[in-house]
């Protein structure tokens, strides 16, 4: 007998993390059978498998078959321009996404937040992501992973100098990084989109929602 293999949405396929999850997704094709991307430039892979859409045809009128989403969405301040983009960005698209996709059927869903991410921040960045993280909780999908990386390590098309920065005083001070310190550890951007591929897949029979820091995401 067949077993029929699982359909994928992933909104965010051109980021860092993004990309990451859809080479990782090809390179397991045992995963999925099909990967529909929403996205607004085009992306740097291409095969049968993996299906661009434009996010104007990314609504619940669509006709697919899904039952796993992967949000990897995210902006800076600098990037988006003022507080309000950012949130937009990282809270409402985020949101948009996950309920669109939850009434397409997905039923697993993960996403990427950041370490410290609460609601109560005096951090606009970490309460947008502590929004984002309760909100998502509330839409009611059978398991929700949240993955919590610290500074991301990785070629990024635009490089984030704020990010080269962290990345160099961080590569100092971390031997002394333990405890809840580690957290803060930078994280391979690769190993952070195996992980919620490989949590999404592979962890069929968990339900509610998953929280991972540094620890539970490095290979």
């Amino acid at each position: 007998m067949e077993i029929t293999k699982p359909n994928l949405i992933l909104a965010g396929g051109t980021g860092l993390i993004g990309q990451h999850a859809i080479d990782y997704l090809l390179q397991h094709p045992e995963y999925v059978d099909k990967i529909y991307a929403p996205t607004r430039r085009p992306l740097s892979q291409s095969t049968d498998s993996l299906i661009a859409l434009s996010n104007e045809e990314f609504d619940s009128s669509l006709t697919i078959n899904v039952s796993l989403g992967l949000i990897c969405l995210g902006t800076t301040k600098k990037q988006a321009g003022s507080n309000e983009a950012l949130y937009r960005i990282d809270h409402d698209l985020v949101i948009s996404f996950a309920k669109t996709m939850k009434s397409l059927g997905v039923k697993r869903l993960g996403v990427v937040s950041s370490y410290g991410a609460k609601a109560e921040s005096s951090s606009h960045y970490l309460k947008c992501k502590g929004e984002m993280e309760r909100d998502l909780q509330q839409l009611g999908f059978e398991h929700l992973i949240i993955a919590r990386p610290g500074p991301l390590q990785g070629e990024r098309m635009a490089p984030r100098w704020d990010e080269v920065v962290i990345q160099k005083v961080l590569k100092i001070v971390k031997p002394i990084m333990l405890g809840p310190l580690e957290n803060l550890r930078p994280i391979l951007a690769q190993d952070v989109a195996i992980y919620l591929v490989d949590k999404l897949c592979n962890d069929v029979s968990s339900r509610g929602v998953t929280i991972a820091n540094y620890r539970e995401m490095i290979r």
